[in-house]
């Protein structure tokens, strides 16, 4: 074949390699960016290497797991992205020449999406005007700097918008009825495993085509539309079996629904005032990560139009109902489950640009020219307009692309300082070393030692007691069998809320100024820090002795594992939008001049209201000993000035005995009630008037 014959071959396809060819350029910018800065190539978030400790794991054939021996972990929020990765481990990508893979992967992903939305218009609307239109598209999507960015992090986005993208575009070409092909079923089974939200559109594209054979009586089709649904079924039971909730730990330790002070009114309220901030934000904010934000609205809205007139024509509803509305219910799933539309540049809802520019794009199909316009005048026209469109749009889109390159570059370096450094520090000079850390990445990746997850992302059961804030962070840490205790902290000393169990340092990472505006990471100085163990269980005891009382129960308040043995309940507040964990709990330290340090956590019982259940013998009297004092004020609580009157009641609301509980003045006080309770587990209530300080819980009865 000739070089002439083999050009004619490959015009079809001319447009698609110039669009991946701008992918690809835009990638090696982004990465040089990079290296400009640091030695070493890296990636700008720490969840990014938290995929490449799953792909580590998957390669050494323990799937699922996040260190060698630690048993099933459910802190991979795409369960496929590390699959992707893995097989590059196994063929020798060890160490930093995984980061490249992924980068290099991300980048082709990258460049998928791009083309699939210049071939997802150009399906919609054929000929040359949907070839043009198509390159619109891609262009638009190109321009997006936080899609490019978010693309490239190594995190899952690339790979879903990626498989959404072609998803779709599958829709389009598919029969209308009968059966899915066998690469329909791989598409929707791999979209359904790269991003939760991407697994609501696969639940709903495949009830419609259950449906809708059903009613044809293809029953054996219906049930091939139901295939791809074993995975995620499977995965989400998984889940729950051996991690003790469907969703991943991720979900867990973000979502609205398990954070404390969580009620369905505070819910309604953050969803309503959260999608107004982001339509605001992206389509009239100057701000906007999308370039004309206002126009773009526009378009949407004539595109939507446009598209659901052509899935009207050619009887394509999913597929058309899909493009429209794909990229809103992606963006209000995450709304709905945790609000953190625009964490970490956008990252949750990237994956919606690409579906929602595809929209914008086909807005600008041109119409049919009328007879007496030439055919060919009026396409070199609309050509000539497009590209003077792509270059206008593309000059105004350089800002913000050069701002995310810079900011891509700060955050990988910022990362290589701190998280980076640490990890390999700990590969070097404590191969035996249990770390706990708070970013679970690069640390766990680099690291490669037995690692606990205080946030609770790659760590089962976690993500309460650290959403609980530092008197919970607190109780759990000296609840922990000395077999189970880590060796080191590797952390931010602040973000603790307390340092009594922090020994040396052996690591210092500070990081150098700054050379962009913006920075992603926590604090300033990551540490190494070794454990001390020395100041556990301090007060466990009630500070006043009851000679001849013994403790038949107790409840360590803020301690989650006490509460929940417990039934306690108490009136810690509703909660806000934004609230830092530090509001549900808090720590407190004091000497005491007889038992010397005393470390407990509690918590501000706001609507003056508790209720636990105690386990005594009910012939004999009982002793209740309620712990509260402490300081006037702790951080993110309401500071507390006066006295409160409290009752204590049983559980049929009869009291039990009254007290007044005194104004907070530093040290901890413990309040007694003489009572008679006539059941061996028995309800107990209070009733307060005002706020009140709790940390304890003691049950007594006579030796």
């Amino acid at each position: 074949m000739n070089l002439r014959r083999l050009a004619q071959r490959l015009v079809p396809y001319v447009p698609a390699l110039v669009i991946a060819a701008c992918a690809v350029a835009l990638a090696w910018t982004f990465a040089h960016g990079v290296l400009r800065h640091t030695r070493s190539f890296g990636l700008p978030l720490d969840d990014s290497y938290i995929y490449l400790t799953y792909a580590k794991q998957f390669g050494r054939g323990e799937p699922f797991t996040y260190f060698p021996g630690g048993g099933y972990s459910a802190g991979s929020t795409s369960a496929l992205w590390p699959m992707v990765i893995a097989p590059f481990w196994t063929l020798g990508a060890r160490g930093h020449a995984l980061v490249w893979v992924s980068y290099g992967l991300c980048a082709a992903l990258y460049a998928a999406t791009l083309v699939g939305c210049y071939r997802l218009v150009r399906d919609i609307a054929s000929g040359l005007a949907g070839q043009v239109t198509g390159v619109l598209a891609a262009a638009f999507v190109l321009g997006i700097a936080p899609f490019a960015w978010t693309s490239f992090a190594g995190m899952e986005v690339a790979f879903a918008s990626a498989l959404l993208v072609w998803l779709v575009i599958s829709l389009v070409r598919a029969p209308r009825e009968g059966p899915p092909t066998k690469r329909l079923i791989a598409l929707l089974a791999a979209t359904s495993l790269s991003r939760p939200e991407a697994m609501m559109i696969v639940g709903f594209v495949v009830a419609v085509a259950v449906v809708q054979r059903l009613r044809q009586h293809s029953w054996r089709a219906a049930a091939l539309w139901a295939v791809p649904l074993i995975a995620p079924v499977a995965w989400l039971v998984a889940n729950k079996l051996l991690a003790g909730n469907f969703a991943p730990n991720t979900g867990v330790a973000k979502s609205h629904f398990y954070l404390p002070g969580f009620d369905w009114t505070y819910w309604w309220q953050a969803v309503t005032t959260q999608t107004g901030k982001m339509l605001g934000t992206l389509f009239w904010d100057a701000k906007s990560p999308l370039v004309w934000p206002r126009l773009v609205a526009l378009l949407w809205i004539v595109g939507a139009v446009r598209v659901a007139w052509w899935a009207k024509r050619e009887t394509r509803y999913l597929a058309g109902f899909l493009v429209v509305t794909a990229p809103l219910g992606l963006v209000l799933a995450v709304i709905a489950s945790s609000g953190a539309w625009s964490f970490q540049n956008y990252r949750y809802i990237a994956p919606a640009f690409p579906l929602l520019m595809v929209t914008v794009a086909c807005a600008l199909v041109p119409p049919r020219w009328p007879a007496r316009i030439p055919t060919l005048i009026a396409n070199r026209a609309w050509l000539a307009a497009a590209c003077v469109l792509v270059l206008l749009y593309l000059r105004a889109a350089l800002p913000g692309m050069r701002a995310d390159i810079a900011l891509f570059a700060q955050n990988a370096t910022d990362l290589d300082r701190q998280v980076v450094t640490l990890g390999r520090y700990v590969h070097k000079k404590l191969p035996d070393a249990s770390l706990m850390f708070h970013d679970a990445g690069a640390v766990a990746y680099y690291g490669d030692t037995r690692v606990y997850d205080m946030l609770g992302l790659v760590t089962n059961y976690q993500a309460g007691i650290a959403n609980h804030g530092p008197g919970s962070r607190f109780e759990f840490l000296e609840s922990l069998p000395p077999a189970q205790r880590p060796t080191h902290f590797t952390y931010y000393p602040a973000w603790m809320g307390q340092g009594e169990l922090f020994g040396t340092t052996v690591l210092q990472t500070p990081l150098e100024p700054p050379f962009h505006q913006r920075r992603l990471v926590g604090d300033h100085d990551m540490q190494l820090i070794e454990a001390r163990w020395a100041h556990v269980h301090t007060a466990e005891l009630p500070v006043v002795p009851r000679d001849g009382w013994k403790i038949v129960d107790r409840v360590d308040v803020a301690d989650l594992a006490s509460e929940r043995a417990h039934g306690w309940r108490g009136a810690i507040g509703r909660r806000k939008f934004g609230d830092p964990t530090a509001r549900w709990t808090m720590f407190h330290k004091e000497t005491h001049p007889v038992h010397g340090l005393l470390l407990d956590g509690g918590r501000t019982i706001r609507g003056g209201h508790e209720e636990l259940t105690v386990t005594v013998d009910p012939t004999r009297p009982v002793r209740v000993v309620l712990r509260t004092g402490g300081k006037r004020d702790y951080p993110w609580h309401e500071a507390i000035t006066k006295p409160v009157a409290i009752e204590l009641l049983d559980g049929d609301g009869a009291v039990l005995g009254r007290a007044e509980l005194p104004a907070p003045t530093g040290s901890l006080v413990e309040i007694t009630f003489d009572v008679r309770l006539g059941s061996r587990d028995a309800t107990l209530r209070t009733r307060a008037a005002g706020p009140y300080r709790v940390f304890h819980w003691f049950v007594l009865q006579p030796e």
